[in-house]
């Protein structure tokens, strides 16, 4: 059997949009992740238990959820509990970004164990509001810390990614499998469908590493 190379050229845009919608969905995903992981972070390293609870209880349920289940509970689920839809894209968003968000909040709460408790120390004592130390000295620093992990959850979510065609999203595997059943070329299809992938994730990988080393070359 010869590859269709072919087939592939004739359905190149088709391939191009379909990237950029799962880049669109992983990029907004990872922006939902990182705002909501702050907000968890930062009650979590609150010293009342009262305000750790929420942050505590939604990182334990979230990493235990399938994205799978998730995401057909919030497309399929809330218009029957709730009579709420989501488009689709909302509903794949949402389903990464808040399961993501759980994860995101433990590497945000390392960056924030990793400031030097004299940091906090030195802010209080020139007269900074918890909401400026924060913003103008802790904050800073932990951005920079968690920069190389933030990249590879970011990786992580590209690869979630390849299950929202399940709600038709139009992204990269439902285009192969809809072309794959009017072609009759499943090879050719989802064998540039997994290319496509693997090289996203290997190239924002390798970012990841390089910014990981770039930290540490600065940090010595």
């Amino acid at each position: 059997m010869e590859f269709d190379w072919q087939i592939i050229a004739n359905n190149w845009q088709n391939f191009l949009n379909a990237t950029l919608i799962t880049y669109y969905v992983a990029v907004l995903s990872m922006a939902v992740a990182m705002g909501v992981g702050l907000i968890l972070a930062l009650l979590r390293a609150s010293h009342s238990s009262i305000v750790q609870a929420p942050a505590r209880i939604y990182v334990g349920f979230f990493r235990s959820l399938p994205l799978y289940v998730f995401l057909l509970w919030l497309y399929y689920g809330f218009k029957v509990a709730f009579n709420l839809g989501f488009e689709a894209i909302q509903a794949a968003v949402l389903a990464l970004g808040l399961i993501s968000a759980a994860y995101m909040s433990e590497i945000y709460r390392s960056g924030l164990l990793a400031v030097d408790r004299g940091q906090y120390e030195a802010g209080v004592s020139i007269g900074l509001t918890t909401g400026q130390l924060y913003r103008k000295v802790i904050l800073p620093q932990v951005f920079r810390t968690v920069l190389p992990a933030t990249a590879n959850q970011f990786v992580g979510i590209l690869k979630g990614a390849t299950i929202v065609g399940i709600i038709g999203v139009f992204d990269l595997m439902y285009f192969a499998r809809n072309a794959t059943a009017l072609t009759f070329k499943p090879f050719e299809f989802y064998s540039t469908a997994g290319v496509i992938f693997i090289v996203s994730t290997l190239v924002f990988a390798a970012l990841a590493s390089y910014l990981e080393s770039r930290y540490r070359w600065r940090r010595v």
